[in-house]
């Protein structure tokens, strides 16, 4: 297990700039920090051989190690900094609430003084406290159901009553007893809505606009009262009414009120979500919004740690862009060393004279982060054809949920994980991590997988500037124009729209791309200035996915933008990349066969020094799967949007029968969906020109980058990779 584990506070830092690091112990009494280049992070006996150079940068000697708490669970908080609820005595309080999981006593609304809790118990039923004096009802409500929740205080007549009544306006079961509120002077009214405290009482499931009103209501007039939203600002008797379909891309908390009594989220839980007056009548949050009045509260959501600096880093100025990690050395033991990954980016003003450029694809990395697929998912050994390989990262995520989720998981109430965050320790962002999915062989993933390539530009000498995807979401094209050539990760998956336009401005311009990776540009994600460091995706129409966003949940919060694949937004990856994903194992790789047109002119000096013959077997080797080609696999499509003058200079055949057709493809399941038996399933290999004076050269493999490390580089595939750098950097 892991004694130490920690983060930064961001994972892109220009020289000279500042970075502070989060740690806490979980065993560990002390520890030291340096600071690493990272160059090649798989361990694998038969790989190039683990490489990291220290940086001479004195970070401060022993530190004490504490532990820092994590305190997962989604919310809102408002505080009544104005008393607007210090002579509150009679009220009624209507919250309509969807419970999606019913375990333990969840609170749903709090009102610290006088004491009132609105609440269900862990066999789903509701109830309401007020000082010492509790209210049950003996039904239940149902999971996935709409309920509105009416409690109202009478202080003449010293009565609580609580009732629940149907979205069909039905009252399901009232109850009533006798109550006397009782305020505590001096003290500031808090309101939680979906936990009693931070970390404490968390309500699975949707909560629409609660409504607070100065009188006792009998329950079918505050249903009809909350049925018109939009008159209650008017209401004389309103207290506060948070909207919670007004300003749904941020934190903020409406109260559309006139006290303006307003609140905000914590742990970012899901917004712009169908509330219950929705019955399929919109489709789009952004056109009837008001349909879109609830959120989802989850008591797992957590996307940011929240813990304080233990200690800063001041980048060197001169230090040169790459790959760095901020190593952290518990108890003196090497093998315990937790690394804090983060590019060096080139300066923000001025250049390096790099023309070059390591695009590394932070937001993927961010889609995986933390991810629990060997053990919490039962088909990733069927899909990998072999056991699951756990090591001490792994088993320490299964110890530890509260470290959060990646995209590739689903919330304790089975709806999907909306969001992934860099605010948090992210275990498997670290050099020598295995993956679950990374083939026989090495079975690395991601960040490691794309040491490969950050380990063959070393070797061959090739200074190279790193930037994140976040820097390329925030500055664009402006920032990829300085240089000649692009290269992708070995699986850039996840773009904004931002992004997407900056490489195929960047290409249409006269740039040129290498894509390295297979399943590239695929999933839509947003970022959003006012949740800094998280990543919103839901996954709409189609997509190898583990879960979907629900009915009416399609467009993201945070920007509105409709999300799912980037093919169904009219954007597929053939018109960037001239291919598109075909399909996924994670078993074996095979090579390409050469087709006639890699003896096309064109492509003479992507063939230099390499033997072109049609058919020929071309990567027959690797350190994922055995092959140049391989776990996650795209396709030329004409159809799709391939650009007809490219060259498809080699296709890889006979994958197994793990390989199966995407769902976006598979419009009639048939039995020929498997690698042995359809055509579709296949790697090309593909070089074509643009208009405008750029190139693309892409694999269409997550594999290739392990075909390159193998021999120590020493291979044709290294080979033809050098040659196209080369040309497209224009020396050669």
């Amino acid at each position: 297990m892991l004694s130490l584990i920690a983060y930064t506070n961001t994972l892109s830092a220009a020289p000279g700039e500042v970075i502070e690091v989060k740690a806490s112990s979980y065993g560990a009494r002390f520890y030291r920090a340096d600071l690493r280049r990272v160059i090649q992070g798989d361990r694998h006996p038969q790989g190039p051989g683990y490489k990291d150079e220290p940086v001479t940068l004195d970070l401060g000697g022993v530190r004490p190690a504490r532990r820092q708490a994590i305190r997962p669970g989604s919310y809102v908080r408002i505080e009544d900094r104005g008393n607007v609820l210090a002579d509150l005595a009679s009220f009624t309080l209507a919250v309509p609430v969807q419970p999606t999981l019913m375990s333990g006593e969840r609170t749903i609304f709090l009102l610290s003084n006088p004491g009132l809790e609105l609440l269900i118990d862990s066999n789903g039923r509701p109830g309401a406290r007020l000082g010492e004096t509790k209210l049950s009802l003996k039904e239940t409500l149902i999971r996935g159901q709409w309920t509105l929740l009416v409690v109202s205080c009478d202080k003449a007549a010293k009565t609580l009553q609580l009732s629940a009544v149907s979205p069909a306006g039905h009252i399901v079961e009232t109850g009533r007893t006798s109550a006397a509120p009782r305020k505590l002077e001096g003290q500031m009214t808090t309101v939680m809505i979906a936990a009693r405290a931070p970390g404490e009482g968390h309500f699975d499931g949707k909560i629409d606009s609660p409504v607070l009103f100065d009188r006792p209501l009998e329950p079918l007039e505050a249903m009809t009262r909350l049925a018109l939203p939009q008159t209650l600002s008017r209401s004389p008797d309103l207290i506060a009414h948070w909207d919670f379909s007004r300003a749904m891309e941020g934190t903020d908390v409406i109260d559309a009120s006139p006290h303006q009594l307003h609140g905000v989220t914590v742990q970012c839980p899901a917004r712009a979500m169908t509330g219950w007056r929705w019955t399929g009548q919109c489709l789009d949050w952004r056109r009837q919004s008001e349909l879109y009045s609830a959120i989802h509260f989850h008591a797992d959501d957590m996307t940011d740690a929240g813990w304080v600096t233990d200690f800063t880093v001041t980048l060197p100025a001169d230090l040169r862009s790459g790959l760095y990690a901020i190593r952290l050395v518990p108890d003196d033991d090497e093998t315990q060393a937790y690394h804090c990954v983060f590019a060096v980016r080139p300066p923000r003003h001025g250049a390096t004279g790099n023309t070059v450029c390591f695009l590394m694809p932070t937001a993927s990395y961010l889609a995986y982060a933390n991810h629990r697929l060997g053990l919490d998912v039962p088909g990733t050994e069927v899909g990998m054809g072999r056991l699951v390989e756990i090591d001490r990262h792994h088993a320490f995520l299964q110890e530890h949920p509260e470290l959060g989720f990646s995209f590739y998981e689903v919330h304790a109430d089975g709806s999907g994980v909306f969001h992934s965050s860099r605010n948090r320790p992210v275990l498997d962002l670290q050099p020598g991590v295995k993956g679950f999915l990374g083939g026989l062989g090495s079975n690395i993933w991601q960040f490691n997988a794309d040491t490969h390539i950050t380990g063959w530009l070393d070797h061959h000498g090739i200074d190279c500037d790193v930037i994140t995807d976040e820097d390329l979401h925030r500055e664009g094209l402006s920032l990829l124009r300085r240089y000649n050539v692009v290269l992708t990760g070995t699986h850039p998956e996840y773009y904004s729209l931002e992004m997407l336009d900056a490489v195929q401005g960047f290409v249409d311009r006269g740039g040129k791309l290498i894509y390295l990776g297979g399943n590239g540009f695929y999933w839509r994600i947003s970022f959003s200035d006012r949740h800094p460091g998280v990543i919103e995706c839901r996954r709409s129409e189609a997509g190898i996915r583990p879960w979907e966003p629900g009915p009416g949940q399609f467009h993201h919060a945070f920007t509105g933008e409709y999300g799912g694949l980037w093919r169904r937004n009219g954007r597929p990856s053939t018109h960037l990349t001239g291919l598109i994903m075909s399909s996924q194992g994670f078993d074996i790789s095979e090579p390409y066969e050469l087709t006639e047109a890699a003896s096309d002119p064109r492509a003479d000096f992507i063939f230099a020094g390499i033997d072109r013959s049609p058919g020929r077997k071309f990567g027959a080797f690797g350190l994922s799967g055995k092959g140049a080609a391989g776990m996650e696999i795209d396709r030329a499509d004409f159809t799709l949007g391939t650009p007809p003058q490219a060259l498809i200079l080699g296709s890889s055949r006979s994958h197994t029968d793990i390989y199966l057709m995407t769902p976006e493809d598979m419009l009639d399941p048939t039995p020929d969906m498997s690698g042995t038996q359809n055509e579709a399933i296949r790697s090309d290999l593909v070089y074509f020109e643009t208009d405008g004076g750029g190139a693309v050269f892409s694999t269409g493999s997550i594999a290739w980058a392990g075909a390159m490390a193998w021999n120590f580089y020493d291979n044709e595939v290294s080979r033809m990779t050098l040659n196209v750098l080369k040309r497209f950097d224009r020396q050669g």
